[in-house]
């Protein structure tokens, strides 16, 4: 099998597409050809395959910037409402792959062509490629796209991007979705015949595969110098936006004016880039030293070692009114590191997931619900000392992390190409 991948994030950037897919085509039985960008404002620290492109052939295709520069730009962007936005910034960028990517395919014989959004960009590049080769083409979808509640839209940009949408999903042979919820929210617009294109690949989780030397961490300073601590919470990733911790600290200073001991055994650690502006709150500055810990950034490989090492690992989810149909690639690696996972997150997919993964829908609380936070740190506190006790977690459920391991989603990948190549 002879694929044409569409990637714009791809190994060594550090983002969450360029991990997830960069290790789904990593693991994939097949030979693939990856057209990808090159955008500098991402480090390079993305570092658990480093033979990855040899491998995987590579087509980088650097982004020029913006269509207009400098002063033009900031007129544009005042005075062109779909300007840079629709479906994202990437327009310049996706004319100028075109023709490289028509090349490589006629150089590579590619039987199939396999896109990934986000950025939705690729998606379109890939439907220019479909209608001029007539290749079968699959269509993988990290995130909603005219449906996604946290790109919120004026009423012009939502119509533009769901008849983009619209075009995309009618003309792609395949379409996948990494939740069933995402799935129902998308599909549930469209005709019944396009639905049974569509199907659910969530992500993957790779613990062990390293093609090099173990990653040198620097010593754990563990939350430290507070004497009596034996439990570490981490959480690993970006707090940025609504995706915020304050809910955390809230739910700590509260517990701290109960029970001002109740934390002496535990402390949380940041591992990752947090906003300055989301650490300004009282409920923060009011926290005893050493409790809350901000470690900053590290290499990808060490984020991992950092998340085996844990106690508990934290995930937190921005607010939602409705479920949320969101699957948090972070969380699938937390299951893979096998530890007990504790969940700041709305109803919905990531709360269902986590439940299942502890056997108790005590790991979770809303973001919105503090009291509801209380109880989880309370109940995750309480697990920790419990398992202390017996020797280590319990209640993890095995079956539920081999559902996620990444030779197992590749090959399931492979399959969902098959039928598109099948239908095409």
């Amino acid at each position: 099998m002879k694929i044409f991948a569409i990637c714009y994030y791809a190994p060594p950037k550090l983002t969450p597409q360029a991990i997830q897919i960069g290790r789904q085509l990593y693991h994939l039985d097949a030979r693939v050809e990856l057209l990808h960008g090159s955008d500098p404002q991402f480090a390079d620290a993305y570092d658990q395959y480093p033979d990855f492109f040899e491998r995987i052939g590579s087509l980088c295709v650097p982004s020029p910037g913006t269509f207009f520069k400098g002063f033009l730009h900031k007129v544009a962007r005042r005075l062109l409402p779909l300007y840079n936005t629709i479906p994202d910034s990437l327009g310049p960028w996706r004319r100028r792959a075109l023709a490289p990517a028509l090349e490589r395919i006629a150089a590579s014989g590619s039987e199939v062509l396999v896109s990934f959004g986000m950025p939705m960009s690729d998606h379109l590049l890939a439907l220019d490629i479909k209608r001029r080769t007539g290749l079968p083409w699959l269509a993988h979808f990290s995130d909603p796209w005219s449906d996604n509640p946290f790109h919120p839209n004026t009423w012009l940009e939502h119509r533009v991007n769901a008849a983009l949408e619209r075009r995309v999903i009618g003309a792609a042979d395949r379409v996948l979705f990494t939740s069933q919820r995402t799935l129902d929210l998308v599909m549930a617009k469209y005709p019944p015949a396009w639905r049974a294109r569509a199907a659910v690949l969530p992500h993957a989780w790779d613990m062990d595969n390293f093609a090099g030397p173990e990653p040198a961490l620097a010593p754990a300073v563990a939350v430290a110098a507070r004497p009596g601590v034996r439990h570490v919470v981490r959480h690993i990733g970006a707090c940025y936006g609504a995706r915020s911790p304050e809910p955390l600290f809230a739910a700590l200073a509260r517990m701290l004016e109960r029970q001002p001991n109740a934390f002496d055994t535990l402390a949380f650690e940041f591992v990752g880039h947090v906003s300055p502006n989301l650490l300004v709150s009282e409920a923060y500055k009011a926290l005893p030293p050493g409790l809350v810990r901000m470690r900053g950034q590290v290499g990808y490989r060490a984020s991992l070692q950092l998340a085996r090492d844990a106690d508990a690992l934290l995930v937190i989810d921005a607010p939602s009114k409705l479920p949320s149909v969101f699957l948090p690639s972070k969380l699938v690696e937390y299951i893979g590191a096998r530890r007990p996972v504790w969940g700041i997150t709305p109803p919905g997919t990531s709360a269902d997931l986590i439940a299942e993964w502890a056997g108790s829908a005590d790991a979770c609380a809303a973001p919105d619900d503090i009291e509801a936070v209380t109880r989880m740190l309370r109940a995750g506190l309480a697990a920790l000392d419990g398992a202390a006790g017996q020797g280590g977690p319990a209640g993890l459920d095995e079956r539920v992390a081999e559902r996620f391991a990444a030779p197992r989603v590749a090959a399931a990948l492979k399959d969902q190409i098959a039928l598109a190549m099948g239908r095409s």
